[in-house]
């Protein structure tokens, strides 16, 4: 019911542009203070062909000591996050991808997608999946401009379907690592985490913000069940997570999920040329549910199996799982151990 409820609600409710018109604005305290980090006002197009009028709020952090050639990963935060979730705020040591990214000698792109965090807000409508791979595609051709020798895109969850579509697109990137997102779309654990979203409008975070009816969050409270193996995942983190939540639109998310669930013969993926790296959590309970006819993901050559239909013009497919974890890997425990198998896939390949 939730799964019909939700697309209920969904039907109601470029470069050289890019680079001249940066913005650079005063550097800001965060977890990454200890690099050179620079914060940027990009202007983009919500479609190939249309006007830069919309703006990226972004943050580009660069290594104080490079790992071989300059590589830079362009961070893509799921639905209802921003950028912060790949710089979480608390204990940034063990939950900061980016931090982690910078100590191994990369540059790391942090961005809120359009119509999250600081970034512009268009009508709801306007932004759709296509679009945000298109945005996706500026970032890394105003990545190429500077200078990047490599260019790799790591996604989460709805970032990563953001991933899949600007390199079946686009074809220019390097690498495409892909967290949280298997083709197990239609789970009993997904639909009642689709079955969350409502309007922002209505949440309490958002009251008195002008926004349009198609924009959505997550219900107060859900969260944790959705997006966290709680039996791991330190409630501080979960808390912090309720209170600081993001946006989405229903029509860009609507998109993305019709476009994933498409079958492997037909799905978008098979346009994807790139090495790929698929990782999830073992506990992630919106695709890994096994008892309930979902994918087994303490296998991850099963998952590697199951996920090769879906990728079989990449260069290279390798998964991995990780074990007591759930949908958001970044923000559990077992932060570092995803990480490490992230940046030793990224130096094999």
């Amino acid at each position: 019911m939730k799964y019909r409820s939700f697309f209920a609600k969904v039907s109601h409710y470029f470069v050289l542009a890019l680079v001249l018109g940066m913005v650079f604005l005063p550097a800001q305290t965060h977890a990454l203070s200890s690099s050179p980090c620079q914060q940027l006002q990009l202007p983009v197009a919500l479609v190939p062909g249309g006007p830069a009028d919309q703006t990226i709020s972004a943050q580009l952090c660069t290594p104080n000591s490079w790992s071989g050639e300059h590589q830079i990963d362009i961070l893509s935060p799921g639905a209802t996050y921003n950028r912060t979730y790949w710089d979480w705020p608390q204990q940034p040591e063990l939950y900061s991808y980016a931090q982690k990214t910078l100590q191994s000698g990369r540059a790391v792109l942090l961005y809120d997608r359009v119509g999250s965090g600081q970034s512009s807000h268009p009508l709801s409508a306007a932004i759709t999946y296509e679009g945000e791979a298109y945005i996706l595609h500026q970032l890394v051709q105003w990545s190429r401009h500077q200078g990047y020798a490599a260019v790799n895109t790591v996604g989460h969850s709805y970032g990563s379907m953001l991933g899949v579509a600007e390199d079946a697109s686009y074809k220019d990137v390097d690498r495409v690592v892909l967290t949280g997102l298997l083709h197990t779309i239609v789970t009993p654990g997904f639909v009642s985490a689709i079955g969350s979203a409502y309007p922002a409008a209505l949440d309490p975070l958002f009251l008195g913000k002008t926004l349009d009816a198609g924009y959505i969050t997550t219900e107060p409270g859900t969260r944790g069940g959705d997006f966290y193996n709680t039996a791991t995942a330190d409630p501080a983190v979960i808390a912090y997570d309720e209170t600081h939540k993001d946006m989405i639109t229903s029509t860009g998310l609507g998109e993305a999920v019709t476009a994933t669930a498409v079958p492997s013969s037909l799905n978008i993926s098979r346009q994807v040329t790139a090495p790929v790296l698929l990782i999830a959590g073992q506990e992630d309970g919106i695709f890994c549910q096994p008892q309930l006819l979902a994918l087994d993901c303490s296998n991850s050559e099963a998952v590697r199996t199951f996920e090769a239909a879906y990728f079989p013009n990449a260069a290279n497919l390798t998964a991995v799982t990780v074990p007591g974890t759930g949908h958001d890997l970044t923000l559990h425990p077992s932060a570092t151990d995803s990480f490490k198998s992230i940046d030793a896939w990224m130096k094999a390949h």
